[in-house]
């Protein structure tokens, strides 16, 4: 983030003792992040009646919800700002933030003891570690939150790909950022721009890596030589006679900075079998977590499907 970058080129040097009460806040903002009351109190200030009332409205359902609906939202929109909003934030974002915020406001004194006194601190609904947090979320969360949220971004399936994994009808999050440091791994479910003229948007699970030799022969794959046990794939057609690209592939080598993708729906998907491998330069991130799912012909929620990850 550079957020905490020095700005001068010169060599400094600190003491433990000045970095002692930095410590301390940081300790303290620690233990609010790592045992979730921070996310808890965002939860809790989150307004899932109006969520849900937009979720209706979006999609286009044969029945209003019901009352008791909006509890089985309200966890999977709990979950969902548990991934964009912790799970995919640069490391030690809010905690660094926190400490920021307490250093502001307490004395080294004050810390110490909410830290000596932090389970005892927790239980009172009117202590002064409630109170801290309380502010914390309602004047510097609302300024936070766009650095984090521009780390992901929300993908509705349109297409028979991904099924079983994906449906039509599922919203997805997608991490925007899980390849800025690391590169994709082999089974990870990714979402890619197409380089048409159109840019349309693809998702399809990564199956080759840089390097790797692939080969489909009768519907089966093999990697490198050995076969692979894929135990999300579905088969909905019969076997097409060699030659055919859907179900006879290679032996190929996947380009450098490529990768070799297939939808899990396998004679139902427009992959790399006939788009060929795709460039990391594309891939614009990996699919997370599903949090919320539409039956296209029943237009009512798929509630079994809501507030789960996506593998």
């Amino acid at each position: 983030m550079g957020l905490w970058a020095g700005c001068s080129s010169a060599p400094s040097t600190v003491s433990h003792r000045d970095q002692e009460p930095k410590n301390l806040f940081r300790q303290l903002a620690h233990r609010e992040v790592s045992s979730d009351r921070l996310y808890q109190a965002v939860v809790d200030q989150a307004d899932v009646v109006g969520y849900s009332r937009q979720l209706e409205l979006q999609s286009d359902l044969a029945s209003p919800l019901l009352p008791t609906d909006f509890e089985r939202i309200k966890r999977s929109f709990a979950g969902s700002l548990k991934v964009m909003l912790f799970d995919l934030a640069p490391a030690d974002f809010w905690e660094q933030h926190l400490a920021e915020h307490y250093a502001g406001i307490l004395s080294i004194e004050e810390v110490q003891r909410l830290i000596d006194e932090y389970e005892q601190e927790v239980m009172n609904a009117w202590s002064q570690v409630q109170v801290l947090r309380q502010s914390f979320v309602t004047d510097r969360f609302p300024n936070l939150l766009p650095v984090v949220r521009a780390r992901s971004q929300t993908f509705e399936i349109s297409h028979e790909a991904m099924i079983p994994t994906l449906l039509p009808g599922d919203h997805v999050i997608v991490n925007r950022a899980a390849y800025h440091a690391a590169a994709p791994q082999r089974g990870d479910v990714v979402l890619y721009r197409y380089p048409d003229e159109e840019g349309k948007r693809l998702l399809h699970r990564v199956i080759g890596l840089p390097g790797d030799l692939i080969e489909i022969r009768t519907q089966a794959l093999s990697v490198n030589g050995e076969p692979m046990t894929e135990s999300y794939v579905q088969h909905t057609d019969q076997l097409l006679g060699p030659g055919h690209v859907r179900d006879h592939v290679g032996p190929l080598i996947v380009p450098p900075d490529a990768y070799y993708v297939l939808g899990d729906n396998r004679e139902e998907s427009l992959d790399s079998r006939f788009l060929g491998p795709i460039s990391r330069t594309q891939i614009l991130g990996q699919v997370v977590f599903l949090y919320w799912s539409v039956d296209d012909n029943l237009r009512s929620p798929r509630w079994h499907r809501l507030n789960q990850p996506v593998h």
